[in-house]
């Protein structure tokens, strides 16, 4: 499918020069690890937006050229191309800010599933801070592949509902995504066991996010 790029995404800056960069921290882990449930918890924490690059593409009007386009990449397995994810991460943030349900004065941005791959990471520097990346680990595979056939059928995402589609995005995880690890300072780098119970993940989610929140802004308003 072809497109006008610049007919989707109009100049438009995401912030004034000089402006601020967006506080952030890094949700990385492969497919069914458990992101999205983390990111759910956590969003519903003052001081924190949870920004799933899933959930941008997904809010996507299905009947507009880039949300067809969307779902044409998804349900065969593969992902946006970097520049068009990075742009329509950029138009999604400003849309967030205008409706003021993210005040990055007073809020961490906690990004899950964006940057996918180093091309995207460096796309991104220019815009957010990272504070620490959260590398969530599951040893057993199959344990992740059970969690996004929960998923396909209790949110019916089209995207994890062939098995086939979503142990190849596993593989092209493993080839594009884990490589971030690598790529930014090891002391950056936090390990969360991720095969235990979601409390318990949250909890050491938590013990890394609050003293970030403590240092970083104000107490928000309740």
């Amino acid at each position: 499918m072809t497109m006008d790029k610049n007919f989707l995404f109009p100049e438009k800056p995401l912030f004034e020069e000089g402006g601020p960069c967006f506080q952030s921290v890094l949700l990385v882990g492969p497919p069914g690890v458990g992101k999205g449930t983390q990111g759910k918890l956590l969003s519903h924490i003052p001081g924190i937006f949870h920004l799933s690059s899933g959930d941008m593409f997904r809010e996507l009007d299905d009947d507009s050229e880039l949300g067809q386009l969307f779902h044409q990449y998804a349900t065969h397995g593969e992902f946006v191309p970097d520049d068009i994810t990075i742009k329509t991460w950029q138009n999604y943030v400003r849309t967030k800010v205008e409706q003021k349900a993210y005040n990055p004065e007073t809020d961490l941005l906690v990004l899950d599933g964006i940057p996918r791959n180093i091309a995207q990471a460096e796309l991104l520097s220019p815009y957010i801070n990272i504070l620490r990346i959260l590398f969530m680990v599951c040893e057993d595979r199959e344990v992740m592949f059970e969690r996004i056939r929960g998923r396909a059928i209790k949110e019916k995402r089209r995207d994890d509902a062939d098995e086939l589609v979503a142990r190849y995005r596993w593989d092209l995880y493993k080839r594009d995504t884990e490589p971030l690890i690598d790529y930014y300072p090891q002391e950056m780098i936090r390990i969360i066991d991720a095969d235990t119970i979601p409390a318990e993940v949250l909890h050491q989610i938590l013990s890394v996010i609050v003293p970030i929140q403590k240092k970083c802004f104000s107490p928000p308003h309740l």
